[in-house]
């Protein structure tokens, strides 16, 4: 599986933990469209609904030509000597010896540098020098949540929101929270009534929070140590009329 970086998940932490800090202490913030899961007892709180991912530039690819002085045994890689980067959890090997597919899956005493890792499938490799390139694709992207602000509280806390997330305090916070993720703006709060299960109107406010992630695919990627140049006669390959 090719790895994506920040995940879903991680962005919507991010997002979760600005909206916990600057709401009042106890209103619930809460991934919405999750089945069998009822509304908060809370009066107040927040859904966060991701809608859509737009690209806003094409790709810019990095590539990391990683060695490492290793050896296998079983499914343990011991690392003597590394260069060019650190080692990840999901880095390829390759090497004249090495299963194809293998990589590595959790740390062990090596946390990206010399030290011990495993290593999937299992297998024995002699001590040699080993490879692990990768090729980065890095995606900018605006990530876009839509807030339903609910409760008695439901209009002040969306103008909270709204105000906020245009402001430099959001870009310091979610710079310290998530380099890979910031603000860039809020839509202005909307009055949407919710009826619920008891046909009862609810307030609601909607916002929707538009960030912008920097997406990063990482692939594996073989690079040439070595290139070996031949000459053949031209004459001999191509017929003279």
């Amino acid at each position: 599986m090719i790895p994506i970086a920040p995940s879903e998940r991680a962005t919507l932490i991010a997002l979760r933990n600005f909206l916990l800090a600057i709401l009042p202490s106890g209103v619930p913030v809460i991934r919405a469209q999750v089945n069998r899961v009822p509304e908060p007892l809370s009066p107040d709180f927040v859904l966060m609904t991701p809608l859509r991912r737009e690209r806003l530039a094409t790709n810019t690819d990095a590539w990391t030509d990683i060695k490492l002085f290793a050896a296998i045994a079983g499914s343990q890689l011991t690392v003597a000597t590394i260069e060019g980067g650190d080692l990840l959890v999901g880095s390829p090997l390759f090497g004249v010896s090495v299963a194809t597919g293998s990589t590595i899956t959790a740390f062990g005493t090596g946390a990206g540098g010399v030290g011990t890792y495993s290593v999937s499938p299992s297998q024995t490799v002699s001590q040699d020098w080993l490879a692990a390139g990768l090729k980065s694709v890095l995606t900018p992207t605006e990530y876009t949540v839509q807030l339903d602000v609910h409760g008695p509280g439901s209009a002040d806390a969306a103008q909270q929101i709204a105000s906020l997330l245009r402001d430099e305090f959001a870009t310091q916070f979610f710079t310290a929270a998530n380099p890979a993720i910031a603000p860039l703006y809020a839509t202005d709060p909307r009055q949407m009534p919710f009826v619920n299960a008891e046909e009862q109107i609810e307030l609601r406010w909607i916002v929707e929070a538009h960030l912008q992630a920097q997406f990063t695919a990482t692939v594996p990627l073989q690079f040439a140590d070595v290139v070996t140049v031949t000459l053949d006669e031209a004459d001999g390959l191509i017929p003279v009329p």
